[in-house]
């Protein structure tokens, strides 16, 4: 398995969205000190709109603005999170090592920040309101230099 000893440390948890065909799916993106490990929450768009008019409710898909956001400073909460546990939870969610990642750029957005995950297999395109400073932090440490942020050029 990994080569680190040890029990796997969470250092925060990104909620996270990726774009689909139609509409999009919320993700968690959970930031340990081996790897990013993504998590599927719930889809939203022609089937998400179907399921909220048949069941009734959105089952919590929607966030409460009133509620405060979790994640990226609530991270000592998810410290005792079972990674493994949570990466079995969901046929769909996966992991990628920081070993496996060639790059990521965030994109410092005015109203989110875009985040490119590159592996020699596969890109990952993820959106979060998360600021884009916060997202750095948490992975600069396991990333070096294939961490990059840009920020918008203003005209």
């Amino acid at each position: 398995m990994s080569h680190v000893s040890g029990p796997e440390l969470v250092v925060g948890i990104i909620p996270a969205n990726a774009r689909l065909g139609v509409g999009f799916e919320r993700l968690q993106l959970i930031v340990t000190d081996r790897r990013i490990v993504v998590v599927h929450k719930s889809k939203k768009g022609a089937g998400g709109l179907a399921s909220i008019l048949i069941l009734g409710s959105h089952t919590g898909a929607f966030a409460d603005p009133d509620k405060p956001p979790l994640g990226l400073e609530r991270k000592n909460r998810f410290q005792k999170v079972d990674v493994e546990k949570v990466l079995a939870s969901n046929k769909d969610n996966f992991d990628i090592r920081y070993s496996e990642m060639i790059s990521v750029e965030l994109d410092d957005g005015p109203d989110a920040t875009g985040i490119s995950l590159v592996t020699s297999e596969d890109k990952f395109e993820f959106f979060t309101s998360a600021e884009a400073r916060k997202v750095s932090d948490l992975l600069k440490d396991h990333l070096g230099s294939k961490l990059v942020t840009r920020k918008p050029v203003r005209r």
